[in-house]
């Protein structure tokens, strides 16, 4: 057996060194760990999103918006707005529906407001009568993963049978836990009474209700307690087809014979009357969207449902297809498979730069942490405080990292190596030399682990993806703490590093085996690039720190100036300014909504046109260029309720495609123009982060009129600038309305305005006799006018109303008719009514902060003086950028403080992490060069690299500054301490900075459309990194200089101002 090593040194350090098999124990655990944590960690294509959102929704059907507002969501609002934890109410009436959301504050308890919102709700006693059950529940952010599609020969009822059998056998996988059927119509079963037939049997709704109601029922009946036991009673008469339902008896008369439903009706046994439906690649269909929520692993899900379909297509008649569509799967794989390969690009050029500047086996070493560090943040991924899953951005989150967490082992390593040079390989060298650098490095790592973690603490919608970045960074670096103290020195002190003969390395006449000539032409690199770089440090690095710390206060006011030079540039506007960026996308989805009332068949027709634009579109390509790709894979049409429809566009994996979403989306809206009826019409080929148009601006008053007439005002403005498009306003006029009121004589004829109300909906939107449950469905039973009889005003003058005396008397006599405009939606916030004004933006052409400003500054004073009692804020993105950059600035400032604390406890100053901090706005001159360069703008992810890079750049600098102490601790005086430390780590620095350069190269030269959003992080902290080099190499000395005459001057002042005598500067 190996003896363990002996030494005579103390601390966790020495023991692990001089315990391989310990440190190797630790390293296996760390390994092992993080693969079975990865073998079961959710994949997915972005971050977990939590909405800490109670939503309460309460169907009211057939009611207009704003009774929908006064009988459902001003009563919600009243019931529910003290109640602890609520910061914000959001409400909205529509046609037949109230919805209530209440925005829960973080430190409030999610369930417990639940509980308490559901206990005042059900305690609302005054809700209209024909409204349901409130649905009260937590608000949740699905990810869809997939699509099917049944299509093929076949009748409605038949496509929907299959795909109701189709949605329930998903549902038993027990990968899927949500589908959503896209397109379908409820059952319903309708009886249809013309008005004729009333009047010639003495009939009203109210009586053909009732009598479905007695005739068709279920009753128990209790029991019979006999002998023999208990015998159940029941009466059995619930009926279910539409056929049954015409043979219920309305009336039996004298003489025996008996008067039924379909005596008198029509039934019809179907759909509800909308037309929806759903088509695939121009054929009608059943759509189902597979989707994803809470812990569900997108992969497995994708995986489970191709496999099901795959089994399905077998067992379906001949003539009907299922495929599956727009499976996120295939990207997501493709995106992670993308970001994988970059990160071990980056790793070998890590590897690379080490090797060029170490002995191959220390490279080898350090590198090794890379995967150690690795496995231990898998490890902890999914259990720590901030749960967090494989995805894109954490992902990015390890190239980011990958070049920073190899800065510890490399000081580490670069130390032991140059001590064992110098003084020979043994184990307390090794342990001397790992020793010499633990403090400062141990805190340098600190300092970085500081600046990222008040970013788990941002918040807000964006707050996902810095919570993914900064944990994964942050468990990193937690691990590269333990393999550089604790597994890297055990690994040196066994490693077997022969000194270099370069005489005979270099010697021409010697014989080299075939064995030896490929690592001795690697051995001949490293050296030149040694005798390189030695070069560079004596003769060119030396003379000219001598020069700027000579010239310390030049050299200072040079910076300065660039700094200066570099804000200016920015503020000029040279440096594009996004702050939210968009995520480039596979599909292409399209939302129309045409003006309430709207009759379907034009709605149809709009969205043929949208559709056959694009095909035609796609057409012309392929003429054009017959060997290029497709612009279109799939694509599916969907509607919902007579107005509204969405398009989706699947595009196919191929990088030769020739167009990106984005773009096709651009020319399909240009072809598509202006469409008469419309009122949102939207194209979007990439995701906002910010959840919504880059552009919202939210209008508050209690005078609608007031805030109509502003929305259209700012509407207008909106459209004004210059790359804004698709601008949205909430408050546009729903479709015609009657309104009806009684006229006195009908009150002398005993009607009332309810009585008068309920006939005319029982005619025209119908009485619901029964809700029955036939297999798996529940379907309406409805009493009212065929459908020919509801179609013009005509058909409401010729209609009749029941007095109570039950005398038949024409609707224009006990009725009057007005004519107006309905709301087609009324939005509340905080029981205020609200409209709100929404934009697209080009980020090519415009900065969404500059049209921001503009219309806050120019134009919202003016606008709000013309109205009174008009109020203005900014909303959903806009809102949430202006939140982020709050929040960002709040992390900021913590970060800074947690930096400044763990530089000054190492350096037992509170004047040197000044310093050492001077350095970070510097970064930002690389920082602005870099996206310059790369011609990108500047967004919320160069934001965090800005804040990244403030603690990565404290690293060097902080090693620089203990080197300058302790050589001043040795004796040397301050000029020499100064030139020496920076000669000695000089080449620590330069290697920590290419290698995290290096690491983050790859995905900065990324041409993938999708990794485009997380570039500007890379590029803030690579080409930081980088000018930080030149900062800590020559403004820290500097600035140490200065400081020190800084002191110097105030001792003197200070002592001349007492009457002492003047000091003698020993050390100076």
């Amino acid at each position: 057996m190996k003896p363990r090593g002996v030494t005579e040194r103390n601390g966790i350090i020495a023991w692990f060194a001089s315990n391989h098999v310990a440190a190797n124990l630790l390293m296996y655990l760390i390994i092992v760990a993080g693969l079975l944590s990865a073998s079961t960690i959710r994949k997915q294509m972005q971050p977990d999103f939590e909405l800490n959102n109670v939503q309460v929704q309460v169907l009211y059907l057939g009611a207009a918006p704003q009774e929908v507002e006064e009988g459902v969501v001003i009563k919600v609002e009243e019931a529910i707005q003290d109640v602890d934890g609520i910061v914000k109410l959001m409400s909205s009436a529509s046609e037949g529906v109230g919805t209530v959301t209440a925005e829960v504050s973080r430190d409030a308890d999610l369930n417990e407001v639940l509980s308490e919102i559901k206990t005042r709700v059900d305690a609302i006693s005054t809700f209209p009568a024909l409204t349901e059950k409130p649905v009260i529940s937590k608000q949740e952010i699905p990810f869809s993963v997939a699509y099917i599609a049944i299509y093929g020969d076949m009748d409605p009822v038949t496509r929907k049978s299959i795909a109701q059998n189709v949605r329930d056998e998903l549902m038993q996988l027990p990968a899927v836990n949500r589908v959503r059927f896209l397109g379908d119509r409820p059952y319903e079963i309708s009886i249809e009474v013309s008005e004729h037939t009333l009047r010639q049997y003495g009939l009203t709704m109210s009586e053909i209700s009732q009598a479905v109601k007695n005739s068709s029922a279920d009753l128990p009946g209790g029991t019979i307690k006999s002998q023999g036991g208990d015998i159940l009673l029941r009466t059995e008469g619930q009926v279910y087809t539409g056929i049954e339902f015409s043979e219920l008896v309305l009336r039996t008369f004298s003489d025996g014979t008996r008067l039924t439903v379909g005596d008198i009706a029509t039934i019809r046994d179907g759909f509800v009357e909308s037309n929806e439906y759903s088509r695939f690649n121009g054929r009608l269909s059943a759509i189902l969207q597979i989707l994803t929520i809470g812990e569900q692993n997108e992969l497995a899900t994708a995986a489970a449902v191709r496999e099901y379909v795959a089994r399905k297509s077998d067992e379906l008649p001949e003539g009907i297809r299922i495929d599956v569509w727009a499976d996120r799967a295939n990207y997501l794989q493709d995106r992670l498979d993308m970001m994988f390969e970059n990160m071990l690009l980056g790793a070998m050029l890590v590897f690379i730069v080490l090797s060029l500047f170490l002995r191959m086996k220390v490279a080898g070493w350090v590198i090794v942490g890379i995967p150690i560090t690795f496995f231990g943040a898998l490890w902890l991924m999914p259990v720590n405080p901030w749960p967090v899953t494989v995805n894109m951005v954490s992902l990015f989150g390890f190239i980011v990292v990958l070049g920073i967490v190899v800065d510890d082992a490399i000081i580490i390593g670069e130390s032991v190596y140059t001590k064992i040079r110098a003084d020979g390989h043994n184990l307390d060298n090794v342990i001397d030399g790992a020793k010499r650098v633990a403090v400062p490095a141990t805190f340098g790592v600190l300092t970085t682990m500081a600046a990222f973690a008040p970013m788990l603490f941002i918040g807000g919608i964006f707050g996902p993806f810095f919570e993914a970045i900064s944990v994964v960074v942050m468990l990193c670096l937690m691990f590269s703490l333990v393999e550089s103290k604790l597994i890297l020195p055990a690994h040196l002190v066994h490693a077997k590093i022969p000194d270099i003969d370069e005489d005979d390395l270099f010697n021409p006449q010697r014989k080299v085996g075939f064995s030896e000539q490929v690592p001795r032409f690697f051995l001949k690199i490293q050296r030149r690039v040694q005798h390189g770089l030695h070069k560079v440090i004596h003769d060119y690095y030396r003379p000219l720190l001598s020069t700027a710390i000579d010239n310390r206060g030049v050299t200072v006011t040079i910076f300065i100036a660039v700094l200066i030079v570099t804000g200016g540039v920015v503020a000029s506007g040279l440096v594009r300014q996004v702050m939210v960026p968009e995520i480039d996308s596979d599909f292409i989805r399209v939302e129309m909504g045409m003006q309430t009332g709207t009759a379907p068949r034009v709605r149809d027709a709009a969205l043929d046109r949208i559709e056959g634009e694009l095909l035609a579109m796609n057409r012309e390509v392929l003429e054009q260029d017959p060997d290029a790709v497709s612009m279109i894979k799939h694509i599916g049409v969907f509607t919902s309720g007579d107005t509204g429809a969405s398009i989706v566009v699947e595009m196919p994996r191929d990088e030769s495609r020739p167009y990106e979403a984005v773009e096709i989306s651009d020319m399909w809206r240009d072809r598509v123009g202006e469409i008469p009826g419309i009122k949102t019409l939207t194209f979007a080929g990439a995701m906002h982060l910010g959840g919504g148009p880059p552009l919202s601006f939210r209008l508050n008053g209690n005078n609608y009129g007031a805030l109509e007439t502003a929305a259209a005002e700012l509407e207008r403005e909106l459209a004004s600038y210059a790359g804004v498009f698709e601008v949205q306003n909430s408050a546009v006029s729903g479709g015609d309305e009657i309104r009806l009121t009684i006229k006195p004589e009908a009150e002398a004829l005993g009607l009332t305005l309810v009585s008068l109300g309920r006939q005319v909906r029982q005619a025209f939107y119908g009485e619901e006799a029964q809700r029955i449950q036939r297999g798996k469905d529940e379907l309406k039973v409805m009493v009212r006018y065929p459908e020919e009889q509801r179609r013009s005003i005509a058909d409401l003058e010729n209609m009749r109303i029941r007095t109570p005396a039950g005398d038949e008397v024409p609707f224009y006599s006990v009725a009057e008719v007005s004519f107006g405009e309905s709301y087609s939606s009324i939005r509340r916030q905080d029981r205020q009514r609200t409209v709100t004004v929404s934009a697209n933006i080009d980020p090519e052409r415009v900065e969404p902060q500059e049209v921001i400003r503009s219309i806050r500054e120019n134009f919202i004073p003016d606008l709000l003086t013309r109205h009174p009692g008009v109020s203005f804020d900014l909303e959903g993105a806009s809102e949430e950028e202006r939140n982020f950059i709050r929040n960002l600035s709040i992390a900021s400032v913590a970060a800074f403080f947690l930096i400044y604390a763990l530089i000054a406890i190492p350096l037992h100053s509170y004047g040197q992490p000044l310093i050492i901090m001077s350095v970070i706005p510097f970064g930002f001159i690389g920082a602005v060069l870099g996206h310059i360069v790369m011609g990108k703008a500047i967004s919320m992810f160069s934001m965090f690299g800005l804040i990244a890079l403030a603690g990565v750049v404290v690293n060097d600098s902080l090693v620089m500054v203990d080197f300058i102490n302790r050589a001043r601790e040795r004796g040397s005086d301050i000029r020499t301490a100064v030139i020496e430390s920076g000669t000695q780590r000089f080449r620590a620095i330069v290697l920590t900075s290419f290698t995290t350069a290096a690491g983050l190269l790859p995905i900065m030269t990324e041409t993938s459309m999708q990794a485009q959003f997380v570039i500007p992080m890379a590029i803030s902290l690579g080409f930081g990194i980088l000018f930080a080099t030149v900062i800590t190499l020559f403004l820290v000395p500097s600035l140490y200089l200065l400081q020190i005459d800084g002191m110097a001057r105030i001792r003197y002042l200070w002592d001349l101002l007492l009457g002492r005598p003047e000091r003698s500067e020993t050390s100076a």
